[in-house]
């Protein structure tokens, strides 16, 4: 699960799309590449190869991915296959539950995600009960896949 490469800088287009995802527009009316760059010191974009796996069924992790750009597959053992896209929002189970991956997702094509370290995402969720709510709520509808 190591990606082709580490962080890379945080653009305009990139909080655009944190912002929209995660609704920290409430919390901060202004949100931009700078803003995400010191709320969230420990997360970044990282870029993935076709094959390699954002989360492992089984392991244990609480960071949050946002897709920016590329197609993953979601991969169960008991249920169908999902791909998703830019947009997505993966790890929201582990991380409301016990931190444990309900699924492996693996990048079809080059992937570029947001990764949300679980260290900078407490104060937010702490902070912002509707972000908590939007991830409970992506919780339960795939968790009724």
């Amino acid at each position: 699960m190591t990606p082709a490469s580490q962080s890379l800088p945080v653009d305009e287009p990139t909080a655009e799309a944190v912002n929209a995802a995660f609704k920290l527009d409430g919390f901060f009316p202004e949100f931009n590449a700078e803003l995400c760059t010191k709320i969230f010191p420990r997360s970044g974009i990282v870029h993935y190869r076709p094959g390699e796996k954002l989360v492992q069924q089984g392991s244990t992790g609480r960071d949050l991915f946002l897709v920016l750009a590329g197609e993953v597959v979601v991969e169960f053992k008991a249920a169908e296959d999902v791909r998703l896209g830019h947009g997505s929002v993966i790890g929201e189970m582990a991380l409301l539950a016990d931190g444990v991956r309900t699924a492996t997702v693996a990048c079809v094509t080059p992937v570029f995600a947001f990764r949300l370290a679980f260290e900078d995402l407490g104060y937010i969720l702490e902070n912002n009960p509707a972000l908590a709510e939007h991830l409970k709520a992506l919780d339960s509808a795939r968790a009724r896949r």
